[in-house]
């Protein structure tokens, strides 16, 4: 199997369109055509089905994106392994994310960093939370930095960045925007919006778990694969949403509000995980001043 196969295959997957994967890689339709039906070959399957439009993977397509990504970026770290071990490299140490308001958190941590002795390059990669314990232990990354709940095997170290409450964002014209805070009895009343389980794994069950330990089985009325695409809906259908305390509505200051849960069970611990049995000599010099910072 060539490389630039699965490189082609992720970015139709992403874009379900021929035209625009032949345009992005700078080749021939039919050049994209002959790689991805030669893949389909290989594989005896179908990944696509050409007879929509636009065209829609089938399931075994969305199995092996999940798994052309994690290969690709497998065979991304080799060559840059095999880079650094030709040359003096800064030590690089590579951090898996699952949220960008997540990584602002982090920015306090980088500004210390940056007055030790010992010099670190960063460098991030998003992933969707229910991929991200898997990430970490198939060596993809270094560190990882998500919610406490997702790191659940064994080998893995957690080191707490952030705990607290999760708020509500209620918008503009809901019943609940006059409060200051919401008692959870008032809260379940309403249709929710959630983060989808595709995309955030273990933490979509914690929620529903939690809901139950207050007493109430949310109203989850949608699911959305992306926290800022939420905010159209929480607006236009006066959905309720949810967001950790320290995010920043910004712009949204006065159309969305965030409002504090009274007695709630949803809490949330920020951390950021690593393997027991790392050999990166860098990486246990990184957590050694982690340590030093958190503590």
């Amino acid at each position: 199997m060539y490389i630039e196969k699965l490189k082609y295959f992720i970015d139709l997957y992403d874009c379900r369109n021929f035209t625009e994967t032949a345009r992005k890689n700078y080749i021939s339709q039919a050049t994209i055509s002959q790689y991805i039906s030669s893949l389909e070959k290989e594989f005896d399957t179908v990944f696509f089905d050409r007879s929509k439009n636009p065209i829609r993977p089938t399931e075994s397509g969305k199995i092996f994106y999940d798994h052309a990504q994690l290969l690709l970026r497998q065979y991304e770290e080799t060559q840059e392994a095999i880079c650094r071990s030709q040359s003096q490299q800064i030590p690089k140490i590579t951090l898996a994310y699952t949220s960008l308001s997540d990584i602002k958190l982090l920015l306090p941590l980088i500004s210390f960093l940056k007055n030790q002795p010992q010099v670190f390059s960063v460098e991030l990669e998003k992933v969707d939370c229910k991929d991200i314990e898997n990430y970490l232990l198939k060596g993809l990354a270094d560190m990882a930095l998500s919610f406490s709940e997702e790191f659940m095997n064994e080998d893995i170290s957690k080191m707490i960045v952030k705990s607290g409450t999760y708020r509500a964002l209620v918008p503009k014209g809901h019943d609940l925007f006059k409060y200051d805070s919401i008692d959870v009895e008032n809260l379940y009343k309403y249709p929710l919006l959630m983060l989808s389980e595709e995309k955030m794994g273990k933490p979509y069950q914690t929620m529903r778990e939690r809901s139950l330990e207050d007493g109430f089985y949310p109203n989850i009325a949608r699911t959305v694969d992306d926290f800022e695409e939420g905010f159209f809906y929480i607006l236009t259908e006066q959905l309720i949403g949810f967001a950790i305390d320290e995010y920043a509505l910004d712009n949204l200051k006065g159309i969305i509000k965030s409002i504090p849960i009274n007695s709630s069970q949803h809490t949330y611990e920020l951390v950021l995980a690593y393997k027991d049995d790392t050999e990166n000599e860098a990486l246990a010099q990184f957590i050694r001043q982690l340590s030093t910072y958190i503590l």
